[in-house]
């Protein structure tokens, strides 16, 4: 399965390639990707974009591997089990072209996370098999910033390739701890805490109503951070497809495959016997996730080249390293405004 569908997803990749026939013009509302694309396109020289993204994510239910686990199976062996988390963002961006093939770029965000726990008895014989109650954490605050070049290394009328040369700073707190002062387990913290490579590749391109395109990125984290580990490296490729309606209106759909590798090293800290989440080897895997999105623009008048965009995702195969939270949806939101110096 795994195989299946990383040799799909890079097919619908490669398929952009083949079936471009077009100019590409600004005004279409298909001339950027789906909104949780990110590097995508170019500007002219002397250009500017702002941008604002709302992220919220829902993970509800355990998972090991493609197999569900029940919380009472988990809490056999740990004193807490996750059940659910979520996780809204904020996220702010510009990007700046001192010349018509170089694009600078420059993220912040903003997040808020809640996980939502259930305990289990600590007994002085036998073991602690059964839950007793609720037990909720959050944490806030600036993520990690991100850094961006993007750099036109071949065009036609109807086809553009971009390089994406990145590089993630670690801005997001490590350290966050609870309301009780215990330091929060690796998913609740908000960054990294190491600079990470972030290179990449994007294909766009265009035939009459329709519009193409696919991209291929990684994170590599650069050294281990103060607190004694590193964040797994990570692979993505992702493709899609969107049809022109209007001058004004687009809709496409969208498939992407996400390869992540555990956590090395460990936060001496965090007791792996509390609950999966404090486990660093247990946060890798695999997600083949299906996406419809919406991009709207305004063509004329006083608000010309206002962006509206909105993406719903969905997954379609998970393949979690250990017991882990599933993803069950995310939603994106956006607004995105270009304009000349």
């Amino acid at each position: 399965m795994k195989n299946f569908c990383l040799l799909l997803t890079l097919y619908l990749f490669f398929y952009a390639l083949i079936f471009t026939a077009a100019d590409t013009p600004k005004a279409r509302p298909d001339s950027h990707a789906p909104i949780d694309v990110m590097g995508d396109h170019g500007h002219k020289a002397g250009e500017v974009m702002l941008s604002y993204r709302f992220m919220a994510m829902d993970m509800q239910g355990l998972q090991s591997g493609t197999t569900s686990i029940e919380t009472a199976d988990v809490l056999k062996d740990f004193m807490m089990a996750p059940t659910a988390m979520q996780m809204q963002m904020h996220g702010f961006g510009t990007m700046f072209a001192p010349h018509d093939k170089l694009t600078l770029m420059a993220m912040m965000n903003y997040r808020l996370l809640r996980m939502e726990m259930e305990g289990a008895h600590l007994h002085k014989e036998g073991d602690h098999g059964h839950p007793v109650g609720h037990h909720e954490m959050s944490s806030s605050g600036f993520g990690d910033a991100k850094l961006e070049a993007l750099l036109t290394l071949w065009k036609r009328p109807h086809l553009i390739l971009l390089g994406n040369i990145g590089v993630s700073l670690p801005t997001g707190s490590i350290s966050k701890n609870g309301e009780e002062g215990n330091l929060l387990p690796y998913p609740m913290q908000l960054g990294s805490g190491s600079f990470e490579a972030r290179p990449g590749v994007t294909l766009f391109g265009y035939r009459q109503n329709w519009s193409y395109g696919g991209q291929l990125r990684g994170t590599f984290p650069l050294h281990t951070n103060s607190q004694e580990y590193r964040h797994g490296t990570a692979m993505s490729v992702t493709a899609w497809g969107a049809r022109r309606f209007s001058d004004w209106l687009s809709l496409s759909g969208r498939l992407f495959f996400t390869h992540w590798k555990d956590i090395s090293g460990r936060n001496p800290t965090l007791n792996p016997l509390m609950s999966p989440s404090h486990r660093p080897d247990w946060r890798g895997g695999q997600r083949l996730t299906l996406a419809i999105s919406s991009n709207l623009i305004v063509p004329t008048g006083t608000f010309a080249g206002q962006r509206l965009a909105v993406e719903f995702q969905i997954p379609l195969y998970q393949n979690l390293t250990g017991t882990q939270l599933k993803t069950t949806w995310r939603l994106i939101l956006g607004w995105q405004y270009a304009f000349h110096l």
